[in-house]
């Protein structure tokens, strides 16, 4: 395992900006705050999406820690370090993944307060009752929905990135990227078991654990970028 980024510092000589490492992996349900900030395990710092994960030591950390949920039970899904192979990917390597249109949003997505974002009410009459389409929202579930309009560029589609026959949605690898891009060293796959199965890579101080998708193989994506 490559351990040339132990001495904390990016590819321009500076300490690295963990904060801008950890804001990739930030979950945005609003169903599980826990996972909208990084939290603390056992002495190493985490942040995840639920199908992206990354953590390091707490030593590392140049950012404050301010989560005051529960934390997701993480420990569990990080498979045993048993491989080192070191991927050698670059941008101009995923570009051509890039086959859908881009869009750009304005406003925000606002639920429908009368029917609470479900679309559906109860209607009563007499004794009997009946659910219907909500009137306000005509059962969309939304009072109001963000704008979208193209912006001439592309974006990445229905692509995926295969590693031994595990195949990860393109956004979600590109993050491994984007951290080798602020951190500097290599990507390094650390543990594989099977191509169902979540796949940790080393990306100098941090560990990322991503997850494949789950269903398909090659004929079923509209790119596929065999890396090993």
């Amino acid at each position: 395992m490559n351990e040339s980024n132990n001495h904390h510092e990016n590819a321009n000589g500076t300490k690295p900006v963990l904060g801008d490492v950890f804001s990739l992996f930030l979950g945005e349900d609003k169903f599980r705050p826990a996972m909208h900030k990084p939290f603390e395990i056992n002495v190493k710092v985490y942040a995840t999406d639920a199908y992206t994960l990354v953590r390091t030591d707490k030593a590392n950390i140049d950012f404050v820690l301010d989560n005051e949920h529960t934390p997701p039970n993480c420990e569990g899904v990080i498979p045993e370090v048993n491989t080192s192979l070191v991927l050698s990917v670059t941008k101009e390597m995923i570009e051509p993944l890039k086959t859908a249109d881009e869009y750009e949003f304005a406003g925000k997505d606002i639920e429908c307060e009368t029917c609470e974002g479900s679309g559906q009410v109860e209607w009563e009459f007499e004794h009997y009752t009946r659910d219907f389409d909500c009137p306000v929202c005509e059962g969309s579930g939304w009072s109001e929905k963000k704008r979208g309009r193209k912006t001439g560029g592309k974006t990445f589609g229905k692509c995926v990135v295969n590693i031994k026959g595990a195949y990860f949605h393109v956004d979600k690898f590109y993050k491994l990227i984007k951290v080798r891009d602020i951190l500097g060293g290599e990507i390094e796959m650390i543990s594989y078991s099977k191509p169902t199965s979540g796949v940790l890579f080393k990306v100098g101080v941090c560990e990322i654990l991503l997850m494949p998708a789950m269903y398909g193989d090659a004929s079923d994506w509209d790119g596929v970028l065999n890396i090993a």
